[in-house]
């Protein structure tokens, strides 16, 4: 390469790295520099051609899997895991290694801003408690199935469908309380090596007059964006209407590029064979029907896929395993003597040895 040419690539590198999509193991300097010549080293250009391939449906480090960090990114999370402590925030069960990474991502590893994103989450996560509702607070909210967990797409990942045609309270607290257990529950499904959720989300019996209110639209958007961040694999909405275009014209510009790749509209047909079936075969797998109910007859009370009675069986025999053992963990723990911070004591002194005697 000429120094020129080296100067681009390098321009490029930092431009990926300042959008978050400075991927280790995929943008290594010799691939940039591919794609450089492949568009004659035109910044504009080779950014496009590069971004069309890491936001691809294919990159499960974007869709699936969590981050694999650069060492530089690494240093940026202890840095503000040292100043969570510093600041008595650091709360042992939510401020793990690898959701420390989700919001410094969610942040472009800038530490001033992943501080301000963390802090206010640590903040209202001890207020709100999400960690501790549990089925038996949202019976009501969830009799209908207008937020539940469905099951588990071909990657592990849990899927969560929603379907506000089928809201049943006027509870704001209530309704916010659902949906943080369902989002604190898909968490506790994610295998080992996943570390997103896929929305499904109905809209094809949407009105304003079963649409949630702007207060608790905006407290969902909150908690899914700020306080689960980078937490969300793909988002279907199905059958979208006009509105939801429009809507989507303004709001875009402030979404980022791998926000809005996650993001599909989804209208027309979705019979076996269709365009949108192969889709959500692929993206979702074989079972994607199945799982998310959508071959279902459509019910004013019911959500498509929902067994009230299955579920909420299911959802209390996972806590009462759960819950019990965590307080055998728990009581594990405390059972552990503390260490001790006396000196050791001194050996024995060796008894003298008695000579013989003539």
């Amino acid at each position: 390469m000429t120094p020129e040419q080296t100067e681009v690539r390098d321009k490029v590198k930092a431009e990926l790295k300042k959008a978050g999509l400075l991927d280790p193991e995929f943008c290594t300097d010799e691939e940039i520099t591919r794609f450089s010549q492949a568009r004659k080293f035109e910044i504009k250009k080779v950014m496009k051609m590069i971004e069309k391939q890491s936001l691809g449906d294919g990159n499960l480090q974007l869709h699936v899997e969590k981050l694999k960090m650069t060492p530089e990114q690494t240093e940026v999370r202890d840095k503000v895991k040292a100043e969570l402590k510093k600041a008595g925030l650091l709360d042992p069960e939510f401020c793990t290694d690898e959701e420390i990474t989700r919001f410094s991502q969610a942040r472009k590893f800038e530490i001033k801003k992943v501080m301000k994103m963390i802090e206010n989450a640590v903040t209202w996560r001890r207020e709100a408690k999400p960690q501790n509702i549990r089925p038996k607070d949202i019976e009501k909210e969830c009799s209908t199935g207008k937020t539940f967990v469905a099951g588990k797409d071909k990657f592990g990942r849990p899927v969560i469908v929603m379907d506000s045609s089928v809201e049943n309270s006027k509870d704001h607290n209530g309704k916010i309380q659902n949906l943080l257990f369902h989002l604190e529950h898909a968490k506790r499904l994610m295998p080992e090596n996943v570390d997103k959720w896929v929305l499904f989300i109905y809209l094809d019996k949407f009105s304003f007059w079963n649409s949630p209110p702007m207060k608790t639209s905006s407290e969902t958007n909150n908690c899914l964006m700020l306080r689960f961040p980078e937490r969300m694999g793909h988002c279907f909405l199905y059958q979208p209407p006009t509105l939801f275009s429009v809507v989507w014209k303004m709001a875009s510009p402030l979404i980022d590029a791998r926000t809005k790749k996650k993001i599909h509209f989804m209208g027309g047909s979705f019979a076996k064979g269709s365009a949108n079936d192969k889709k959500l075969n692929e993206l979702m797998g074989e079972e994607w029907r199945k799982i998310v109910g959508v071959d279902d007859t459509y019910s004013s009370t019911k959500a498509r896929g929902y067994d009230n009675k299955k579920i909420f069986d299911d959802l209390n025999k996972f806590y009462a395993k759960y819950d019990e053992e965590k307080a055998a963990a728990s009581k594990g723990k405390e059972s552990i003597p503390a260490p001790t911070t006396q000196a050791p004591a001194p050996p024995p002194k060796q008894a003298q040895e008695v000579k013989p005697t003539d």
